[in-house]
């Protein structure tokens, strides 16, 4: 599934990244082709044997940071990259609550995986009306769960205790 919104990225030449952590290899692209919807075919270096190419089907592709703050000036207004929400501090309810660790990508919506100060995993849905970017800027979001998403996040608790990691 492709999430970039500038296909360019995908042209003959350019350097991507497969796979995570230890297992991520560095490739180069010789061709690019839209199937459907959100997925492609993508040509790499290198990259001969059917078999070799069917393990890597569904892996994660990156693109290193210095070629996204290339592309920075082509975002639209209050847009960002994924990696400008790992590390904001994250408020609820006016108070500190905890950080973006993480974003998982689960179909309708992608989900902040938030480690709270008491070093729970709480996931909220990346929904506007959940989440709040107006300040990511600054490093800081603010989140709006549904009543009862997290234990002890009721108005002006600011999620102290008690969180269950549920969304």
């Amino acid at each position: 599934m492709v999430i970039s919104d500038f296909p360019e990225r995908f042209n003959e030449g350019n350097t991507v990244y497969l796979g995570e952590g230890a297992a991520c290899r560095k490739s180069v692209i010789r061709g690019f082709q839209p199937v459907k919807g959100r997925e492609c075919l993508l040509e790499l270096e290198g990259l001969d044997d059917r078999d070799e190419a069917l393990s890597l089907k569904g892996q994660t592709i990156y693109i290193d940071r210095e070629t996204a703050e290339g592309t920075r000036e082509l975002l639209e207004e209050d847009s960002y990259y994924y990696y400008d929400l790992i590390g904001c501090e994250v408020f609820l309810n006016g108070s500190r609550f905890g950080t973006v660790k993480s974003i998982f990508e689960a179909g309708a919506s992608d989900i902040l995986i938030i480690e709270s100060k008491s070093g729970n995993e709480v996931f909220i849905p990346f929904i506007e009306s959940m989440v709040n970017t107006a300040g990511i800027r600054e490093g800081r979001i603010e989140i709006h769960p549904l009543e009862g998403m997290i234990e002890g996040a009721e108005p002006g608790a600011g999620g102290e205790s008690g969180e269950n990691g549920q969304a």
